[in-house]
């Protein structure tokens, strides 16, 4: 599932893109994870651009933050309340210099747990 997908079709991109995206499967739900160099997205080649989505699918409602970590920097949203059946979901664009190795990972922090999905390469 493109998880930007609504963030890329709102920059009006049909490039194929650097970077790319991600999933990963936990015990109540999915995390999703997608990012792009903005060169890729008809965007500044300056930016990259991150969409993170958590899919509940079971369990009790916990208190997530969804994240994406960079080598420079890491960049959250808010706690949120998420129940089963609901997703959240959470969009940004970052200065391509925080990705210096060209690599973004998501995360998620959940009741205290820490999830993360696998890299995403080519960003720069």
């Amino acid at each position: 599932m493109a998880v930007g997908g609504a963030l890329l079709v709102a920059l009006g991109s049909t490039a194929a893109y650097a970077g790319g995206s991600t999933k990963t499967d936990l015990d109540n739900g999915v995390l999703y994870f997608e990012a792009h160099n903005g060169r890729d997205m008809g965007q500044s080649a300056k930016k990259v651009y991150v969409g993170e989505k958590f899919k509940k699918t079971g369990g009790s409602t916990v208190t997530a933050r969804l994240e994406a970590h960079f080598e420079g920097g890491n960049y959250k949203d808010v706690d949120r309340t998420v129940k089963k059946g609901k997703s959240i979901h959470w969009s940004t664009s970052v200065p391509v210099s925080a990705a210096s190795d060209c690599t973004a990972v998501g995360v998620m922090f959940a009741d205290g747990v820490h999830f993360e999905t696998p890299y995403i390469k080519r960003l720069c």
